[in-house]
């Protein structure tokens, strides 16, 4: 009899290393879906959590837990979650030939699942879909990920204000799930509001402990891939030979664990964020 894997969550904090996480895995052979977006998103499950989220008037730069929701209407949405998996979107996952062959989440044969930092915030949702759930969850440095942050913003800021606007961006915008007519955060607009965004990522992993969920720390994975990588891929159940392993490791930066000490000016943000950056174990 075929074994039947359970899904595997990849999450953490935007900017802390869960796309470094997800392409290692997704090298030793982990399926995460085939429509994908630039960071290696299942736009399948995104578009879940992002809706997810919405009922909660929340998103990923406002998040808000699901651990108070009435029981009543988390029921209904597992209900509706149980629907869509298995309705012909599913294709979004799968791909178009899953149209013809019916593919199903019930019978993937192969360690599987999807990268999203959302998923702090969904997990508990979805182990309701998936009893048998495995979690892996990046923390990193919070001053690394804020400096990531405010730079990615100032980016997307330009980036955004260029972009021609039409009337027809602008209806799209209206009607896409995934995306707004601005990509930067309406929200983030310094280095102590990242601070307090990573503290709520940081508050919602550890308000959720499971046996089937693994902390790693970006910068372990840096200083001590060999263990790190390792263990990881054994949570997974995915196989490996050394060989492999060795040729991954030769693609990892150790240079991005604590890259902000290289640059002084960010340096007076250890200050900043000292109590966050004890709670966090740094």
């Amino acid at each position: 009899m075929s074994k039947t894997f359970q899904p595997i969550l990849l999450s953490g904090m935007h900017r802390s290393g869960t796309s470094m996480v997800t392409k290692i895995l997704k090298d030793f052979s982990l399926e995460i879906g085939h429509k994908l977006d630039d960071n290696n998103e299942s736009l399948f499950f995104q578009r879940i959590n992002i809706w997810m989220m919405s009922l909660m008037g929340s998103s990923w730069d406002n998040p808000q837990s699901f651990n108070s929701i009435n029981d009543n209407i988390k029921d209904d949405i597992v209900y509706q979650l149980q629907k869509l998996i298995d309705s012909r979107a599913n294709s979004l996952y799968f791909g178009w030939s899953s149209v013809i062959k019916n593919k199903s989440f019930s019978d993937i044969e192969k360690p599987w699942g999807w990268k999203d930092p959302r998923n702090v915030f969904t997990q508990n949702i979805w182990r309701q879909v998936f009893p048998d759930i495995k979690m892996v969850q990046i923390i990193r440095h919070p001053v690394d990920i804020a400096v990531s942050l405010m730079k990615r913003q100032k980016k997307e800021i330009k980036s955004d204000i260029l972009r021609k606007k039409k009337s027809s961006n602008v209806i799209k915008a209206l009607l896409s799930i995934s995306h707004s007519n601005y990509n930067s955060s309406m929200i983030l607009n310094s280095y102590n509001d990242c601070f307090k965004l990573i503290e709520i990522y940081f508050d919602e992993i550890t308000r959720n402990p499971s046996s089937n969920s693994l902390l790693i720390k970006f910068e372990d994975i840096l200083s001590n891939p060999e263990f790190e990588i390792g263990s990881l891929l054994d949570f997974c159940s995915i196989p490996y030979n050394p060989e492999q392993l060795s040729e991954i490791i030769s693609t990892i930066d150790p240079t991005k664990g604590f890259s902000y000490k290289a640059n002084v000016e960010y340096l007076d943000l250890e200050d900043q964020a000292k109590d966050l950056i004890n709670k966090m174990g740094y």
